[in-house]
């Protein structure tokens, strides 16, 4: 599933109050991401919140030989894999969520991803051969926990966890964490599109532009104000290719296995859990603007939604 670089990327910024502030752009998590403090200016603080994202990509990222989802991956159909309680967690929260959506978000769809490899120098079109054969590895209830042994087994040879839908909205919330217990009020956390507005800017709330799909890098099609929330976008308008005048985005279906057929362009889930966060907006993207809704009705989150036709859906306004 995913890992856009999407919509969100922040900010109309105001003029400061504060004369205190630092800010740091890397690339990390597959991404580039930005960290913004508010009222403090201690570059070790901010170095400590670059180095948890290192740390976390190291454990979860499927193309680091050494994470702990590489480990499971590689062990598919072989032994289970003992890793540390957060990921053992974060695995057990995704296929949950998997079982929630019947399969419209998929944390076991690997192996289509790596097939299309939408994003990376290998994608194309495959066919619908290689397709079938990998429908079956798909299956999310076939992960296997241990909650004695912290083991996570894939029983098919070949399946594949992909966190690419989930990953990018927990180390929000570790790094907002972290970034709370080193007595930061106020900062701005955008894990590529995956953000996190804590307290305020100049005491004013944060003003965040949800990207126009297709258009120019800046162009907004709504501003939120936020404080103390988050904010995470999923479309198929960054990660895409095009070929025989079709377009083929990253957000895949595991029924189909192919790129999942939406009336959105794209879908933002606002609230305060950043995973749960990640994990909706992937799939009311994927469900479409009525199940969308049903979604974020569900579990109590706002949405905005971005219809083919241009329609803004708000569900506080609903």
């Amino acid at each position: 599933m995913r890992r856009l670089l999407l919509a969100a990327m922040a900010c109309l910024m105001l003029a400061s109050c504060s004369e205190k502030s630092i800010s740091d752009s890397r690339f990390v998590l597959g991404t580039l991401c930005y960290i913004e403090l508010e009222g403090t200016d201690d570059s070790d603080i901010l170095e400590g919140a670059f180095s948890l994202l290192y740390g976390i990509d190291r454990k979860i990222s499927r193309y680091d030989e050494g994470s702990f989802i590489h480990r499971i991956n590689e062990n598919a159909g072989i032994s289970p894999v003992e890793v540390p309680d957060d990921v053992y967690q974060l695995v057990r929260r995704a296929v949950s969520f998997a079982d929630e959506t019947g399969g419209v978000f998929n944390p076991a769809i690997g192996p289509l991803s790596a097939l299309w490899g939408i994003g990376t120098e290998s994608q194309r079109l495959p066919s619908e051969e290689e397709i079938a054969a990998v429908l079956p590895l798909l299956d999310w209830r076939l992960v296997r926990f241990d909650d004695d042994a912290h083991t996570v087994y894939l029983p098919l040879r070949g399946m594949a966890l992909d966190l690419g839908g989930a990953g990018k909205g927990w180390a929000s919330d570790l790094v907002r964490e972290y970034l709370e217990e080193s007595g930061v009020e106020d900062a701005l956390i955008n894990l590529g599109g995956n953000l996190v507005a804590m307290g305020c800017k100049e005491g004013r709330p944060w003003m965040i532009g949800i990207q126009t799909p297709g258009g120019p890098s800046g162009s907004y099609f709504i501003r939120l104000p936020a404080e103390d929330l988050g904010i995470v976008t999923s479309g198929g308008y960054q990660r895409y290719f095009v070929e025989d005048g079709r377009t083929y985005h990253h957000i895949l279906s595991s029924s189909t296995g192919y790129p999942a057929e939406t009336d959105l362009l794209s879908a933002t889930a606002i609230g305060t859990d950043g995973l749960l966060l990640d994990l909706l907006s992937t799939a009311m993207f994927a469900a479409g603007s009525e199940e969308a809704v049903e979604l974020a009705e569900r579990y109590g989150i706002r949405a905005v939604l971005l219809t083919e036709d241009e329609d803004i859906i708000d569900t506080s306004r609903i």
